[in-house]
């Protein structure tokens, strides 16, 4: 008896903890402007449920560039407000050095920040890079 009491006791939390739900992968796709040019972007991440966290991709279908997006999105009167983070996939990297002082392992694209909120089928917010502002409206994708 005293050999099944452990095994029934985790039986029993096992129970007791929650049941892994499938996270909706969350697409949103649009144009916006960045230095006078319209660039095609496709924002799309999941979000979990616990944490608020998101993890995704941010895709300029223009110039085929991706970066990755980590960021939370939180609940909040007028929608919920996803703050992200979004840097560089795969890019090339700058290494140089002159007279013994150099730059290493520097990527050629620009991080950026998403600020924006959700509201029914749309994510309109603000895309910051190198500290310059471009507005962002984006429409959900089914």
């Amino acid at each position: 008896m005293k050999r099944r009491w452990p095994l029934a006791l985790a039986a029993g939390l096992a129970a007791c903890a929650p049941a892994p739900q499938a996270q909706p992968v969350l697409t949103y796709e649009g144009e916006m402007r960045v230095l006078l040019l319209p660039q095609r972007v496709r924002v799309t991440y999941t979000v979990n449920p616990l944490t608020h966290e998101v993890k995704g991709a941010y895709r300029n279908l223009s110039s085929g560039d991706t970066f990755v997006l980590e960021g939370t999105l939180l609940p909040g009167p007028g929608g919920e407000t996803l703050t992200a983070r979004i840097t560089p996939a795969e890019t090339a990297r700058l290494n140089a050095s002159v007279l013994g002082f150099g730059i290493s392992n520097i990527p050629l694209k620009a991080s950026a920040t998403l600020s924006a909120v959700q509201v029914r089928n749309l994510l309109t917010g603000t895309l910051t890079v190198n500290a310059v502002r471009y507005p962002l409206t984006l429409k959900w994708v089914p």
